[in-house]
């Protein structure tokens, strides 16, 4: 998601270059435009032993775009073997799940009431850092998380297909937490 815009995207930003460079190809071509990955919450199944999840996404009661890798990968695929099209497509792939709802279901899985906490914005350097983001690289995670905290990765951008996902946070956390067992 996002990758419509020019600015203000952060890691998005690449994204948004292969648009734009892909632009006057004439093949046909399909731009998928996937919401955050539910994928990037399964620290959770660790930190959140205490009833905490720690979130970059403020408030944690606001609904943003999120699936799961899986359903990108299905979309993908049906794509790629779908019936034939010509010029370009926009797709739009996620549902409109809040940070709330995804430590909810977290905490389902775990067996425990979790709750999302909202990283203070001015401890989110430091946060990334110590998820392995070098010292004074941080700047295009922030830019990314203010994107998505200022609705600017919504779905709903003009002239793209949307496509719901169809794995839940739960899913996803139930799986990582049976690998982890195996």
């Amino acid at each position: 998601m996002g990758a419509n815009r020019t600015s203000g995207l952060g890691m998005i930003t690449a994204l948004s270059l292969l648009e734009q460079g892909f632009r006057d190809l004439t093949l046909p071509i399909a731009y998928v435009r996937a919401g955050g990955f539910f994928e990037n919450f399964l620290y959770g199944l660790h930190v959140a032993q205490g009833g905490t999840l720690p979130v970059y996404y403020n408030p944690t009661d606001r609904k943003s775009t999120m699936v799961a890798t899986n359903d990108i990968g299905a979309e993908v695929a049906t794509l790629l073997t779908g019936p034939a099209w010509s010029g370009r497509r926009f797709v739009e792939l996620g549902s409109m799940v809040s940070a709330d709802e995804v430590a909810a279901q977290l905490g389902g899985v775990m067996q425990r009431d979790v709750k999302a906490f909202a990283v203070p914005r001015a401890g989110w350097p430091a946060a990334f850092e110590q998820l392995g983001i070098p010292k004074g690289q941080t700047g295009p995670a922030e830019e990314m998380y203010e994107a998505v905290n200022a609705g600017w990765m919504d779905l709903g951008v003009e002239g793209t297909e949307h496509v719901e996902g169809a794995t839940s946070p739960r899913s996803v956390f139930a799986a990582a937490q049976k690998a982890d067992r195996d």
